[in-house]
């Protein structure tokens, strides 16, 4: 991933109140590791695996959205067989 200090997250709700979510600064971030650090406690808890777990819960994918708010990001894809990309 192309996350630097400095950078600006927000972290959605995995609950049921849809006002869970938090706001935070990256102070350091390992690329080798995944480790984040952040520039304050997050107020609320969120839940998640790192891979898949659907072939446990009857195919529902259960990880929390992470959000980049400092900068674009670009998908590039290839356009195979009409699909788009």
């Amino acid at each position: 991933m192309d996350i630097v200090a400095g950078d600006r997250l927000a972290l959605l709700p995995t609950s049921y109140d849809n006002m869970a979510s938090d706001d935070v600064f990256v102070t350091s971030y390992d690329i080798e590791t995944g480790h984040t650090e952040l520039n304050r406690e997050l107020d609320f808890y969120h839940w998640g695996h790192h891979e898949s777990k659907k072939e446990f819960y009857n195919g529902a994918d259960m990880r929390g959205e992470v959000l980049l708010l400092t900068r674009n990001i670009v998908i590039a894809g290839e356009d195979i067989e009409s699909w788009g990309g």
